[in-house]
C-alpha cells in the first residue's frame, strides 16, 4: 500500500479583503473628515462674520465719540466756561497753532 502523504494547507489573506478593509477605512475617514471640516469651516464663519459686526459696533461707536470729543472741545464752549468761571481774555497771552506744525 502506498503511503498517503498529508499536506497542511496554510491560510493566507486573500488580498481582495485586505484592499476591501483598506478601502471601507479609507472611506470612512474621508466622510469623517469632510463632516468635521465642514462643521469646523461653519463654526469658522459664524465666529467672523461675529468679530466684524463687533467692529462696526466699535466704528460707530468710535465715531460718536469723535464728535462729541470735537463739540467738547470747541473754541466757543472753552471761552464760555472761563467766562462763567469769572477769567478773562489776553489777548497778548494768545498763540494760534495750525494743525501740521
Amino acid at each position: 500500500m502506498a503511503k498517503k502523504i498529508t499536506r497542511i494547507k496554510h491560510k493566507r489573506l486573500k488580498l481582495q479583503g485586505v484592499f476591501g478593509l483598506a478601502f471601507t477605512l479609507a472611506l470612512f475617514a474621508y466622510i469623517a473628515s469632510s463632516i468635521f471640516l465642514r462643521a469646523y469651516n461653519v463654526q469658522l464663519t459664524v465666529q467672523i462674520q461675529s468679530v466684524r459686526n463687533e467692529i462696526v459696533l466699535l466704528e460707530q461707536s468710535n465715531e460718536v465719540l469723535s464728535v462729541e470729543i470735537q463739540s467738547l472741545s470747541s473754541k466757543e464752549r472753552v471761552m464760555a466756561i472761563a467766562l462763567d468761571a469769572g477769567l478773562s481774555v489776553n489777548q497778548e497771552n494768545i498763540v494760534m497753532i495750525n494743525k501740521g506744525e
